[in-house]
């Protein structure tokens, strides 16, 4: 009787513990618009992406040893909303893939890296300052300082999980020529204190007493100011887009941003 009731509980229990498998198809698009534009306080550093134990979504011999699967094209069902976007003025799309994956936790499923559109890495250094600027002896930086590398468009990494749900994070930078100030030099500059009361320019003595200084002293230029220059250069600028959306299998779900935005559908295989 005992091993009948194990065995009953086995065979209940097992579907619920049965791996199941999903499709993920991704779309990735710009928007064809001026970042100025955009009321946003952008940051000019480069977002720093941990891309630790990310895997290529293009390397599909690493992919296929995790478990992962890349999707022939034949099997995408998102291509009338690529073509959609492809065909309006407004947007660009940067990257459209599919792959099939397992119902792993955050921690066991890869981070699935991303690189589309141009590479900047041949006119910029990859803290986004241009190449082709004339260095000299009082240039504000060093080019023999700087490191050269690839610099796509669009860089990240994309990770889809279950956790009682469906989840998916994203951490990705979208990079677009612009300009931005840089301080060249800072110098002491004499400040008058003309038109200031005998009050204004009092001092203080050793021993605690006010001694309020002369007449004469209303060209006093014993304070100083400091007197910022700046110059404007070209400068690869980063836009993140970092998120995290639970989901439904068989939606489409879209991920806004100013400057971008995401398609992805998450079908359950059956």
């Amino acid at each position: 009787m005992k091993k009948l009731i194990f065995l009953l509980l086995c065979t209940i229990s097992w579907p619920s513990l049965a791996e199941r498998w999903f499709d993920v198809e991704v779309i990735v698009f710009k928007r064809n618009q001026n970042p100025e534009s955009v009321q946003e306080n952008w940051p000019d550093t480069q977002p720093n992406i941990n891309l630790s134990n990310a895997i290529s979504v293009f390397d599909s011999a690493t992919l296929s040893a995790k478990g992962l699967q890349v999707l022939p094209k034949r099997d995408w069902q998102l291509n009338a909303e690529y073509n959609r976007l492809a065909n309006h003025a407004g947007f660009k799309p940067l990257l459209h893939t599919a792959w099939r994956q397992n119902d792993g936790s955050k921690h066991a499923m890869p981070k699935l890296r991303f690189t589309a559109g141009k590479n900047f890495g041949d006119t910029y250094y990859t803290d986004g300052t241009p190449k082709e600027t004339s260095l000299n002896a009082d240039s504000a930086y060093d080019s023999n300082e700087k490191q050269s590398g690839s610099m796509y468009e669009l860089d990240g990494f994309i990770r889809v999980y279950v956790q009682h749900y469906l989840f998916i994070e994203t951490d990705l930078v979208l990079r677009e020529p612009g300009e931005r100030k840089v301080l060249q030099d800072v110098s002491e500059v004499p400040t008058p204190l003309n038109n200031q009361t005998a009050t204004d320019i009092e001092t203080v003595l050793d021993d605690g007493t006010k001694v309020a200084l002369p007449e004469e002293a209303d060209t006093f230029t014993g304070l100083q100011k400091l007197e910022r220059t700046y110059a404007v250069e070209k400068y690869l600028k980063p836009y993140a887009f970092e998120q995290k959306r639970r989901m439904r299998s068989g939606e489409i779900h879209y991920l806004d941003h100013p400057l971008m935005g995401l398609i992805i559908q998450v079908t359950r295989v059956q």
